[in-house]
């Protein structure tokens, strides 16, 4: 059986995950972000997810000195804009782990490099997310795993050559973790999700939990994944779409969260079994009220002979059935009958 096992809580199959992703829509407030964990909990998400960085650490001197001004920038070169939406720090980061364990949702981060794992770890988090862009990171991959928690592993930009690669490193060393079909575009369009291929890694790797990371500006891919087996779910959330930055437009207000945390939870309930089931809410309803049964069309008695010229076929259901009609040719009745009486098996001989 596939599980990801996240300190009691066990996410199998038959269970939703949804994560809200923050990222960098909380525009470098700690006050917004706050209110953003604040409004996801409400939405009903499991869990909130914060990106950890030391940019130093991560990006080389001349990418972050690279110009950056743009209408979504928030500084002059990368490396400014990168500081002012990532200089949270231990405090900040304490101050949202409360917040959201007070409200009875899971805070994590994705650590981009070694030293913002430490970071978290020192933090005492639960769950770890790798991001797409270190799915071939093989040594943070190794260094997170170690540390015996629940994973998380976005693939998007990844091969399937090396994915395989990242999940023979991992496994050996901790089992617990979790794969997410992604697409590393922003917004994502209908024409690039590739949606099938969560039934690839599902059959790929069978105990295994497979999800679905959404950089999608609608709601539908989401129910899609779902149907296909996806059952942990990376959404990114925003308050107002229209505010600056690069993830805003395809991240989900709280209305939408909130619509993608109850129908989510839906759809398995809706799918049901490939066993067909009739149930007595249809046999005792519109299948009684609107059927059809075998009812005589004139008053008849006892040994009498059933023919086809007394025979006739009309509504409410309750007795032979017209697919029956052809059996009874010829038998006679036992008891007298009425025509608003639907017939009866045990009330023909030799029926």
């Amino acid at each position: 059986m596939r599980e990801l096992k996240i300190g009691n809580r066990i996410i199998s199959d038959n269970d939703v995950f949804v994560i809200a992703e923050i990222g960098a829509n909380h525009m470098g407030d700690p006050n917004l972000c706050e209110r953003m964990i604040v409004e996801a909990a409400k939405c009903g998400v499991d869990a909130v997810k914060m990106q950890k960085r030391n940019n130093k650490a991560m990006f080389t001197k001349t990418a972050l000195s690279k110009p950056y001004d743009n209408e979504l920038s928030y500084g002059k070169t990368y490396g400014e804009h990168r500081e002012y939406l990532d200089w949270f720090g231990r405090k900040e980061f304490l101050r949202f782990k409360i917040i959201a364990e007070k409200y009875g949702v899971i805070f994590f981060a994705t650590p981009f490099e070694e030293d913002s794992a430490e970071f978290l770890h020192g933090l005492g988090v639960v769950l770890w997310k790798i991001a797409s862009c270190d799915a071939t990171n093989i040594p943070l991959i190794k260094k997170i795993a170690e540390y015996q928690q629940p994973m998380i592993i976005s693939t998007g930009g990844a091969t399937m050559e090396e994915i395989t690669t990242l999940f023979d490193a991992i496994y050996p060393i901790n089992s617990n973790f979790a794969l997410l079909h992604c697409i590393s575009t922003y917004p994502n369009q209908d024409i690039s999700l590739n949606l099938k291929f969560i039934s690839y890694l599902r059959d790929k790797f069978p105990f295994t939990p497979i999800g679905f990371s959404s950089h999608h500006p609608g709601i539908l891919p989401l129910m899609v994944a779902r149907t296909i087996g996806a059952n942990i779910f990376e959404v990114h959330f925003t308050l107002n779409r229209g505010e600056r930055g690069t993830d805003h437009g395809f991240s989900m207000e709280p209305r939408g969260l909130g619509l993608i945390c109850q129908d989510l939870k839906r759809i398995n309930v809706m799918l049901g079994s490939q066993e067909k089931i009739v149930s007595s809410a249809e046999t005792d309803g519109f299948i009684k009220k609107m059927g059809k049964s075998v009812y005589v069309n004139r008053q008849m008695m006892a040994g009498e002979v059933l023919d086809r010229k007394v025979l006739c076929v009309k509504s409410p259901a309750g007795g032979i059935k017209p697919s029956e009609m052809e059996d009874i040719i010829g038998k006679r009745l036992i008891g007298d009958y009425s025509t608003g009486i639907p017939l009866q098996k045990e009330d023909i001989s030799d029926f």
